[in-house]
């Protein structure tokens, strides 16, 4: 057998065995190493027919866990239905761990941030609750409440940072307590309150009989503690986690508490190989952990040949040299040209920076807002996506879970429950589900340059027309709201297009995104800059420093996840002044590069 096919025979038994693993068990899964194939492969084998209790399959964002419910279903219809779960883990602690155990004297609300809530805001400067930070010690059962950057709301102001403090708790526990609005935060602390009960767990065992938790490493310190109860009360768990990734540390995300909570589970488990990356990649990103993984990954995906060196391109001058590429704007335009020499396509190239403020404009777009809904706003955002050519895949699927929204809304106004959830209920499958939020937004009106009432009176018809079956009756759906001040605005103006559409701009020919918003992506080719000369220091001495690597340093993680993203090249740009440094750096960790101080010449091509 050739090395490839070994490497892949290695690869392949790991996932074996992560797939046919009992729970309770810890899965460590380096990038690209197709944990999400695992984790259906696994459903999977769930045995058809009427079961009482299903598999729960959880997640930290909206868009991995359509992903799997996507997968489950090309699969069987049945493994995305009741008893199975599919979802995020935020709306799985709302749906069997709060919400049933709330008493019914309020109108109890699970909102995404206090931004949701328009009696949010604290003292005469109408300070938003959302800039609040609330701690929660699961030991002491008391909350601590930090402002952090107060910024310019105190200038001049009456009242003092710990005045506006005391009155942010106040309002806070005033909105929870008094009036049941309830953020991602109040749902954990009634969690954790509800699973030290004994009945609780046990009617949860009796509803699920494994609960799979994917991107553990984004787990906080109240996810965590949940858990632990979970796992003491029966519950087999299956944890998959890259801990290298983890890049929340704000939000009470870090790898230490991960590490600590898993030291109960008997059972671990690894995926090494990378499906994704080439080797070069699987090197450069092997260098950043700590010494006892810092073997690199096994390149056995299609690129597992490939030894294209990192690409430096430094911009600007210092003192007596300089450099061709003037400025950041230059190497982004040079980063695309290369990158189209080993025939990669602008549109699988992405630029990322640590900050929205350092991300290369040249060549690029930011990744398009994906509005949550539901307004009238959001469904001509919809319209317009799904009508056009070169929307991508994820925005385009954006845009028909919106579409669904709104017909489910309009459907079942009584239900307000997770979506599929509630379509399982009806039995509508989710393919049904996504023909006809297809034909919906197929028969929307043009989003033209008229005033939005217009559109919207237009678009109330259509899904007027929008039945669920041939002899439904429903009312009119007053479901498409508009701000007064935007109803004689042109439509196109309000979801960002120009007014006349003959004006639109050219199709973005690089994507753009900070680190934190690109994780889970992935491309051909990864631009990362680094924009100022202490940027590059910072990074590089946390990289030298034996003591600092991905388990201590976020800094390194977030250029991790960076790295890790790219299938075939990594490049890197930064200020001139740092050149030297950065060479010296990859020469020691040996690490192949090429520099570049020009465009590419084209009799290269």
């Amino acid at each position: 057998m050739s090395d490839l096919g070994t490497r892949r025979s290695q690869a392949q038994f790991q996932q074996q065995q992560a797939i046919h693993a009992a729970a309770p068990v810890f899965v460590r899964a380096c990038p690209g190493a197709g944990k999400t194939r695992v984790l259906v492969d696994r459903h999977c084998l769930t045995p058809p027919g009427p079961r009482r209790r299903g598999r729960a399959l959880l997640s930290f964002t909206n868009v991995a866990a359509d992903e799997l419910r996507e997968r489950c279903s090309g699969n069987r219809h049945d493994l995305t239905a009741y008893p199975h779960c599919i979802g995020t883990f935020d709306s799985f602690l709302w749906r069997y761990l709060v919400r049933p155990f709330l008493p019914a004297t309020l109108p109890w609300q699970h909102v995404l941030s206090w931004d949701h809530v328009p009696a949010a805001v604290v003292g005469p400067r109408k300070v938003p609750l959302s800039l609040f930070r609330f701690s929660y010690d699961s030991t002491t059962r008391h909350t601590r409440v930090q402002w952090p950057k107060p910024g310019k709301h105190l200038i001049n102001s009456e009242l003092s940072q710990e005045e506006y403090v005391i009155r942010a708790e106040r309002r806070r526990d005033l909105l929870w307590q008094t009036r049941g609005y309830m953020t991602g935060h109040e749902v954990r602390i009634a969690a954790l309150d509800h699973v030290r009960d004994p009945a609780v767990t046990d009617l949860l065992r009796h509803r699920f009989f494994e609960i799979v938790v994917d991107e553990a490493q984004d787990c906080s310190e109240l996810d965590l503690a949940i858990l632990e109860h979970l796992h003491r009360a029966g519950l087999p768990l299956a944890i998959v986690a890259d801990t290298d990734q983890g890049i929340y540390e704000w939000n009470d995300a870090r790898p230490q508490d991960l590490h600590t909570f898993t030291q109960h589970i008997p059972n671990h488990l690894e995926l090494n190989g990378n499906w994704r990356s080439s080797p070069p990649i699987c090197q450069l990103a092997a260098t950043l952990r700590p010494a006892l993984r810092s073997t690199p990954d096994l390149s056995v995906g299609d690129h597992h040949a490939l030894n294209t060196p990192v690409l430096l391109l430094p911009y600007g001058r210092h003192r007596t040299k300089i450099s061709g590429l003037f400025d950041a704007t230059a190497a982004g335009e040079t980063f695309v040209a290369f990158a189209a020499q080993i025939g990669i396509d602008a549109a699988d190239c992405l630029a990322l920076a640590h900050r929205n403020t350092a991300i290369p404009k040249a060549r690029s777009k930011p990744a398009p807002h994906l509005p949550k809904g539901p307004d009238a706003k959001a469904l001509a955002w919809a319209a317009v996506v799904f009508a056009a050519d070169e929307a991508p895949p994820a925005v385009r699927a954006h845009a028909l879970g919106l579409a669904s929204t709104f017909l489910n809304d309009y459907w079942h106004p009584e239900d307000t429950g997770p979506l599929a959830e509630t379509l399982a209920a009806y039995d509508i499958t989710a393919a049904v589900m996504r023909r006809r939020a297809a034909a919906f937004l197929a028969q929307l009106p043009a989003v033209d340059a008229s005033p939005a009432r217009n559109w919207r009176s237009k678009a109330r018809t259509v899904l007027k027309a929008q039945l669920p079956h041939p002899d439904a009756q429903l009312t009119a759906p007053k479901i498409l709201s508009l701000a007064k001040p935007d109803l004689d605005k042109p439509i196109r103006s309000l979801i960002g297009l120009p007014e006349a559409a003959d004006e639109e701009e050219p199709p973005a020919t690089m994507r753009s995104s900070n680190v934190h918003q690109a994780k889970g992506s992935e491309a051909d080719a990864i631009l990362i800059h680094l924009p100022k000369p202490q940027d590059v220091t910072e990074l590089l001495e946390a990289w030298a420093d034996p003591l600092a690597h991905t388990e201590t340093s976020e800094l390194l993680r977030v250029y991790y996840v960076a790295i890790t993203r790219a299938r075939r090249l990594v490049t890197l740009t930064y200020p001139y002044s740092k050149h030297a440094d950065v060479t010296a750096h990859l020469d020691a960790l040996k690490v192949e590069y090429r520099v570049e101080v020009t465009g590419p010449h084209p009799e290269a091509s």
